[in-house]
């Protein structure tokens, strides 16, 4: 599944272009581990079974949003609409569906 669009710049320049200064330095890694295994599968599922309990599915005004622990309140958080797009974002904050 394709990364179509990203709310937070950072995460787009680190994905496109290799620049990490958008991001926190510690957290580099990981990003780009989730963003590859992002772009390379194909259903929630897998990434479930691979983050474990790292990984959640949102409820209540958050419904149809993921997200994947990066590291304590650090999450990268996805969208999955009917066009197939991800939609990401990288914060320490609740989101709520688009």
């Amino acid at each position: 599944m394709a990364i179509k669009s990203f709310v937070h710049k950072g995460l787009k320049k680190l994905y496109y272009d290799d620049v990490k200064s958008g991001v926190n330095s510690d957290h580099v890694v990981k990003l780009i581990d989730i963003m590859d295994l992002m772009s390379s599968s194909h259903h929630p599922v897998d990434w479930k079974a691979i983050y474990g309990d790292k990984f959640s599915a949102k409820k209540g005004s958050g419904e149809g949003v993921y997200s994947i622990e990066v590291n304590g309140n650090w999450r990268v958080t996805f969208q999955i609409k009917s066009d197939g797009a991800i939609f990401l974002d990288y914060h320490g904050k609740q989101i709520k569906s688009r």
